[in-house]
């Protein structure tokens, strides 16, 4: 039987690039941005690159990794953010199937990795998920280089996982403690094997384990007591592994299968497999596309500019406080450079204005008539931004809290103002990262 033959990185290298840059591609032609965190990953961006701080509370090191690749190459925000966004996915995709294959390569391998890239529903897991898909890329690196049998593994592994800590800290908590029950239980079973007549060693490995899991027991408990990412932190932290989980599972799920097919059925290795797996990468991206529903205007487009309408025509000042829903305020930032807030603060001015959803036109008239306001007044401040949408001032809210007839409005405010995100120990945390890094903080 002939021994398999090495791993080759020269085509390996080759093929991440290769991806990288289709899948930028394929990324630039689908409608983008339209999800909150990505509008988030571009306001960033933008703030560090013209301002140099960062307008949420995200750790920098993916965002200064795009900051350098725009210094570098002179692209705009949205390129530099998706060949990078690609880069990071394929780096991850073809770690996770080097995991899996150390070998030599065929074929058919690589384009498993790229049917894994366009699948349908995961897609956007790279370009959603940004700061995670560097803490996986680094985790993997992790995995792949564990040995401690050199002196240079004493500088490797702790550098990997200093990156991956400090790329994403809730993917890191989770990759890690899979990390260290897959390298825990396999350290235990050797250790197990290695029998001594007089005397019975201790499993240190599986003690390591034991320890580490206590540890992460007890770290749950305490971010639920200090609530420390948020409302119920440990609810906060499994809803985020479960929606990053349904984006990324899929993709892996497909290099896991493959893997074994590969290995099993020498069928799979021939030129018709290939075929195959062609067509099945051009089917997923049609399917793609087929289903993806681009608009004409983006999501917040209407009501950025009547924001802006509204600063022109002095009915809103830019020294006024405005709070807004996340997405919108990262939107309205990556659009206009005007911050706006997102997070709750104890101190609220008479003059700060809030976004309100679901007030009507007819519940302005309604307010117009109330005998609150005189007419024409600036004390009116509510400034419609589109069709439900307005921005109402504090100082007006007050008066409508008081009068009986207008109690729906009132709610409507008050259920605005509960909702807007109050600040927690982890976004302290990130400041402090960010500072850490260089980079001013602008929440």
């Amino acid at each position: 039987m002939r021994d398999p033959k090495p791993f080759s990185p020269l085509p390996f290298l080759f093929s991440i690039l290769l991806l990288s840059l289709g899948f930028a591609l394929f990324s630039y032609f689908r409608p983008f941005p339209t999800t909150e965190t990505e509008w988030e990953f571009l306001a960033n961006i933008k703030a560090a690159t013209e301002e140099g701080g960062l307008v949420s509370a995200r750790e920098p090191l993916a965002i200064w990794f795009v900051v350098v690749w725009k210094k570098l190459f002179g692209m705009n925000y949205i390129p530099s953010f998706l060949v990078l966004a690609g880069l990071f996915y394929s780096f991850f995709l073809h770690l996770f199937m080097l995991l899996l294959k150390q070998e030599e390569w065929k074929r058919n391998h690589y384009l498993l990795v790229y049917l894994a890239a366009f699948l349908p529903f995961s897609y956007g897991f790279p370009t959603s998920y940004f700061t995670e898909t560097l803490c996986l890329v680094f985790l993997l690196l992790v995995f792949l280089t564990f040995r401690l049998e050199k002196m240079t593994d004493l500088l490797v592994f702790p550098t990997f996982t200093a990156l991956a800590f400090f790329s994403s800290f809730i993917m890191f908590y989770l990759g890690f403690t899979f990390f260290v029950i897959f390298t825990g239980i396999r350290g235990s079973r050797k250790a197990a094997q290695k029998t001594s007549v007089f005397y019975k060693k201790k499993n240190v490995p599986f003690l390591f384990l034991l320890g580490y899991l206590g540890f992460f027991i007890l770290s749950l408990i305490y971010f639920s007591y200090t609530d420390f990412f948020g409302p119920n932190s440990v609810g906060f932290l499994f809803k985020t592994w479960y929606s990053s989980a349904l984006l990324i599972l899929f993709p892996l799920v497909v290099l896991g299968i493959g893997h074994v097919l590969l290995k099993t059925e020498k069928e799979l290795n021939t030129i018709t497999a290939s075929i195959v797996i062609v067509l099945c990468i051009a089917g997923s991206i049609y399917f793609v596309f087929k289903n993806l529903k681009s608009a004409d205007k983006e999501p917040w487009d209407l009501q950025s500019k009547n924001l802006t309408k509204a600063f022109g025509q002095a009915l809103i000042l830019k020294s006024d406080p405005i709070y807004l829903p996340k997405e919108f305020s990262f939107a309205f930032y990556f659009q206009t450079g005007t911050k706006t807030k997102y997070m709750r603060e104890d101190k609220v001015t008479d003059k700060s204005f809030l976004y309100v959803d679901g007030i009507w036109n007819q519940d302005i008239q309604l307010l117009q008539k109330s005998g609150l306001f005189r007419r024409n007044s600036r004390s009116f401040a509510i400034v419609p931004i589109s069709e439900d949408d307005v921005l109402i001032q504090r100082a007006t809210a007050e008066k409508i809290r008081n009068e009986k007839s207008l109690q729906f409005i009132a709610k409507k405010v008050e259920d605005a103002w509960l909702g807007t995100a109050t600040k927690h120990p982890f976004d302290v945390y990130t400041a402090g990262l960010q500072k850490k890094f260089g980079y001013l903080t602008f929440y």
